[in-house]
């Protein structure tokens, strides 16, 4: 049972979409402010849709992923959401890169966070939390779009379907692996038959792309039978 209040703070009523851990995990990130401006997002967010937007979907993965909002160090106060994971069982794993993902029975946790123009390094320090981010193109779209799936003991900020979808839709086509691409565009698929023609509207109007960009998307909309022209190309 779903019961949507005005605007998008929705009351969500089954507490059975997520497993233990996932739960246990949002719980503890809610409990220290974390979603007053991050959200979860990846294919974790498809059981909210499926129960709050009708939006069926089989989940597949045990990635867990977090997009962070960059906060000026100082503006606010620190919490370390590392010792918060590593509290919960997960054990901290350091990449090549330097990005500290977070693994506990095959599930693994990581952050991003919005990567600015011209910037390309492989991963930001976010101080205020103690973790650290990759920074990936367009992270700000899903942050400026967000809906608060309020469970009554703890809420979730999560990106609309159709941020979500159009955020997919260009990063699908930056995928190296041919797997996590069409999981991309498998997930834009299903989202787009329960699109909202005007929060899509008002989703891709705040975009800048290049030509190159809208070229990824025609291609991305060519691959699953999207019209471009509702989104306005």
């Amino acid at each position: 049972m779903v019961v949507k209040d005005e605007g998008m703070h929705i009351t969500v009523k089954n507490k059975d979409i997520f497993p233990v851990e996932v739960w246990e995990l949002l719980q503890a990130l809610h409990s220290v402010g974390f979603f007053e401006e991050s959200m979860l997002i990846g294919s974790w967010v498809m059981p909210l849709y499926q129960e709050v937007f009708g939006i069926n979907y089989t989940l597949r993965t045990l990635d867990i992923d977090f997009a962070v909002k960059f906060i000026h160090p100082g503006r606010d106060r620190k919490v370390d959401i590392e010792k918060l994971i590593i509290d919960l069982g997960y054990i901290p794993v350091i990449m090549q890169s330097g990005i500290r993902r977070f693994t506990r029975e095959n599930f693994t946790i990581e952050f991003v966070i919005h990567r600015k123009g011209g910037r390309y390094d492989d991963v930001v320090s976010v101080r205020r939390w103690n973790i650290t981010a990759s920074p990936l193109p367009f992270v700000d779209l899903l942050l400026s779009f967000p809906f608060i799936a309020d469970f009554g003991d703890f809420e979730v900020r999560a990106p609309i379907p159709e941020a979500y979808f159009v955020h997919k839709m260009i990063m699908s086509q930056r995928r190296r692996g041919e797997g996590k691409k069409d999981k991309d565009l498998e997930q834009c698929s299903i989202i787009a038959r329960k699109i909202d023609p005007d929060r899509l509207k008002a989703v891709f109007e705040t975009l800048k792309i290049s030509k190159k960009t809208q070229k990824v998307i025609r291609a991305s909309c060519e691959a699953i039978d999207f019209p471009p022209q509702k989104l306005g190309l």
